[in-house]
């Protein structure tokens, strides 16, 4: 039986790709290996009473640069106790952030292995935010998450391409790939349901329906998928689109929906919280349009391969790895061009359905053979587990002075 604290910036309610991911690795732990232990900042609609394992918050407030996200304040005596008195095993950071540098400090305290997973990329991300028309930003983040992992005990990222953008920031350590699994469990299209799916949002069911999940955020390419559709729509191809998600651009998408004249074909329809009404808009789906090259092994991708939906996404990103043009899905340059010609090219001179059965048989994996393979390397871990000699507070300091200097360079934008 093993004890882990898991540790993050979000949680349920919060939906985005790594509170998924940490969701699943508590409720697979909880359900098979052991005790998980979620910590995490404080949400005021999360109800920790819910869930069959401790959540433990802490106070928080929310970010400036990004309004779905919290910044953890973890500084009350009487949180610090409750942490220290858990009874882990080993501690497993998925952000090298705040709550990051909060499961180091846990580790440290305790004499216990670190392990803590690399998702996203945040140098690009910090970039896309900051309209100071330059890069400097991004290199401070990137110097600060490869200073992170070097003082981890151990590395893991989601895929290989991954592994490749944590290495161009600066970390030369060892890595580990452990996949993120899918939810979503593996599943058929039900016409009955694709027809009342397109009744309901008003669109011809006998159309071929694409379909894209994620956060309204130009940083995902969204703006290159509706003017492709614009595109195809001028040169007389049928088609509808939903764009299920919600976002920091999301007004802006609403306006060029307009502009390229797709308010017949294209609906927004904000979140969708219900994972069963999600799987059944996967599932009635003909082709998941996904052009973002900010993404790292996007669990949505996994999902609509789940449901026997193919993918078009962006060649040679991290996104696309595993994906085999023709033959899993389909890949295209990020151009507007590429991406209207991969779409329609999708739709006329390929068998969808036979690329979906291929995506899920190739792409989708369950969060029970992930954690599987994570509870073994975590066994090893421990096994092998020798406290480094190194003060490690002392670069727990240096890392938050590198904190206070990312923050200054916001706070002057």
């Amino acid at each position: 039986m093993l004890n882990i604290a898991l540790l993050n910036e979000s949680f349920a309610p919060q939906y985005d790709g790594v509170a998924i991911c940490v969701q699943n690795y508590a409720r697979v732990i909880h359900a098979a290996y052991g005790a998980p232990y979620v910590i995490v900042p404080e949400e005021k609609t999360r109800d920790i009473t819910k869930f069959p394992y401790v959540v433990l918050e802490y106070p928080a407030l929310r970010a400036a640069v990004a309004d779905q996200y919290k910044v953890g304040i973890p500084m009350s005596p009487r949180f610090r106790k409750r942490l220290l008195d858990l009874p882990v095993d080993i501690v497993h950071s998925h952000t090298p952030f705040v709550s990051g540098l909060l499961g180091q400090r846990l580790a440290l305290k305790r004499g216990l292995p670190h392990v803590s997973t690399f998702h996203s990329k945040y140098k690009d991300d910090i970039n896309q935010r900051m309209t100071v028309g330059n890069e400097i930003p991004g290199e401070i983040v990137a110097r600060y998450v490869a200073a992170f992992y070097r003082r981890c005990d151990a590395v893991w990222t989601v895929s290989h391409g991954t592994a490749n953008t944590l290495r161009e920031y600066g970390y030369d350590g060892e890595i580990t790939i452990m996949p993120n699994g899918c939810d979503m469990p593996a599943t058929f299209r039900d016409e009955d349901v694709r027809s009342a799916l397109a009744h309901e949002y008003g669109l011809d069911a006998s159309e071929p329906l694409l379909l894209f999940v994620g956060r309204m955020t130009y940083l995902k390419n969204i703006h290159l998928i509706i003017k492709a559709l614009g595109a195809l729509k001028r040169n007389g191809r049928a088609f509808s689109m939903l764009f299920v998600g919600s976002g920091e651009d999301a007004e802006r998408i609403t306006g060029l929906i307009k502009e390229q004249g797709l308010g017949k074909r294209v609906r927004l329809v904000g979140k969708v919280m219900d994972r069963e009404k999600l799987r059944q808009i996967y599932c009635s789906s003909d082709l998941f349009v996904f052009p973002s090259v900010y993404d790292n092994a996007p669990l949505v991708v996994r999902e609509a391969a789940a449901c026997g939906c193919a993918s078009l996404l962006i060649e040679g990103s991290n996104s696309s790895e595993g994906v085999i043009h023709g033959q899993n899905g389909i890949l295209a340059q990020a151009s507007v061009e590429d991406i209207a010609l991969g779409i329609s090219d999708a739709l006329t001179q390929y068998d969808l359905s036979a690329l979906g059965r291929n995506a899920r048989r190739d792409i989708y994996i369950s969060w029970d053979d992930v954690l599987r393979e994570a509870v073994d390397a975590y066994r090893r871990i421990l096994a092998d587990w020798k406290p480094k000699q190194r003060d490690r507070s002392k670069t727990i300091i240096g890392d938050i002075d590198l904190l206070t200097e990312i923050s200054d360079v916001i706070s002057r934008m």
